[in-house]
């Protein structure tokens, strides 16, 4: 009941990340342990709450929304700092998230899942990985981009929030009802599909990152 294609993906990306980041140098990376450890936690409580106590879990995934938005701005800040003063539009972009969140929620109540925050959200976090790409066009140094695990890493979450975003935007048109002999729609089908992809590209990073630390640990010795 627990395990679905979106847990098990979250799981295996957990353990490569437990695996390959735990001795890493920068916090931001090890940040991403614990990011994937709530994925987890809330995936396995909002299946509880559905299909074990027949209750909503919206205003669980509610709350993770803000640790979600939250997790995102700081891993690209980190990964665009090098190429620009983004701290202040950091602090700003986050000031705007929780505002826009606490008025849904305040005028939607927590039940009701915050839409509008959430697709604000993807929309901004796809919008950071294109800047992630136009830094790296334009940086003097070379990337190895088969190795390179910032790269892999925001192409899982550009793929994802790109993805899924324009899914829903086109919710109704690819919305199919196969009755009794298939009970999914091509959406949660697309959706599961981003969602491996996301956490494979993930799991790939965290390994890029991991032999790079093990590269640069043998070189200096």
């Amino acid at each position: 009941m627990y395990l679905t294609f979106n847990t098990v993906s979250e799981l295996i990306c957990l353990l490569a990340g437990s695996f390959c980041l735990y001795r890493d140098k920068e916090p931001a990376w090890r940040l991403l342990i614990l990011y994937l450890f709530l994925v987890c936690c809330v995936e396995f409580s909002g299946i509880y709450f559905r299909k074990v106590l027949h209750q909503s879990n919206v205003p669980l995934y509610n709350i993770f929304l803000l640790i979600e938005g939250l997790a995102y701005s700081l891993f690209f800040y980190h990964l665009l700092r090098p190429y620009w003063r983004v701290g202040i539009w950091t602090a700003v972009w986050l000031l705007i998230f929780f505002a826009a969140f606490t008025t849904e929620v305040a005028i939607t109540g927590l039940k009701s899942y915050a839409n509008y925050t959430a697709s604000t959200l993807a929309v901004v976090v796809v919008i950071l990985c294109l800047c992630y790409y136009y830094c790296m066009l334009h940086a003097s140094e070379y990337f190895e981009l088969g190795k390179y695990a910032p790269f892999w890493w925001v192409n899982g979450t550009l793929f994802f929030y790109f993805g899924s975003t324009t899914t829903n935007i086109f919710f109704s048109f690819l919305m199919t009802d196969y009755g009794a002999s298939f009970s999914f729609s091509i959406r949660y089908i697309i959706l599961n599909v981003l969602n491996i992809l996301l956490y494979c590209c993930w799991s790939y990073a965290f390994l890029c990152r991991y032999l790079q630390r093990r590269y640069t640990s043998s070189s200096a010795s």
